[in-house]
């Protein structure tokens, strides 16, 4: 990052937080409802940055559309009884975060979570104080790719997108980012499936962990 960078948003599932083993209980959860074998972690992982409806596809292939939306509700529950089980900060977040709160960078979320699963997992890690701006999926009537959530955070904040840098690990979060005029990280570290290529987004830059990123702060 230059000297100029004034803000640094996140995504919040698959790059601030490993939420996946929490998500992918209560996907198990259901499944063991109706007699099925629990599936492995890394099996559902690919897809818990894409949401609740992804998770459910891959979880139960079988159903059709219209019984895996039936679903979607008691998941999201069943996720929520148990939010910050195992959710804990990727690696060098925490780090990452104290540089920036050292060189005067503010930080916000952007996130496509509904605001009240993303308020819950905040409070529950006590985070929520470390975020200026916290922009869920239901906060506006236009979600990640669109621009508007990224532009919305960055108002609360008073930093203009080109001073500002979106850091996310599914394409959504890079045009996103782009499409609003901020500079753009992609976590290779987060949430992406075996046939997609953070390379191929579009992002200024690529980072493996967030200690990778730390190293741009100057």
């Amino acid at each position: 990052m230059s000297a100029r960078t004034r803000a640094l948003l996140f995504d919040l599932d698959g790059t601030l937080l490993d939420t996946a083993p929490d998500m992918i209980a209560a996907a198990n959860a259901l499944r063991a409802d109706e007699g099925l074998d629990a599936l492995p972690l890394m099996t559902l992982r690919p897809f818990v940055s894409k949401g609740g409806r992804a998770i459910l596809r891959a979880a139960f292939p079988h159903r059709d559309e219209g019984q895996r939306e039936s679903l979607l509700q008691p998941f999201l529950d069943r996720y929520r009884a148990a939010i910050a089980v195992a959710t804990q900060p990727f690696d060098g977040i925490v780090d990452l975060m104290t540089v920036c709160r050292v060189h005067g960078i503010a930080l916000g979320i952007v996130t496509n979570k509904p605001g009240w699963l993303t308020d819950a997992l905040l409070d529950a890690l006590d985070l929520r104080r470390e975020f200026a701006a916290i922009v869920s999926g239901d906060t506006l009537a236009d979600k990640k790719p669109h621009p508007a959530p990224v532009l919305h955070a960055l108002k609360q904040l008073a930093v203009p997108p080109a001073d500002a840098w979106m850091f996310g690990d599914d394409r959504r979060d890079i045009e996103a980012g782009r499409a609003a005029g901020t500079r753009t990280i992609a976590a290779a570290f987060g949430y992406i499936d075996a046939g997609d290529d953070p390379q191929l987004w579009g992002a200024d830059v690529l980072v493996r962990n967030a200690h990778e990123l730390i190293a741009h702060l100057d």
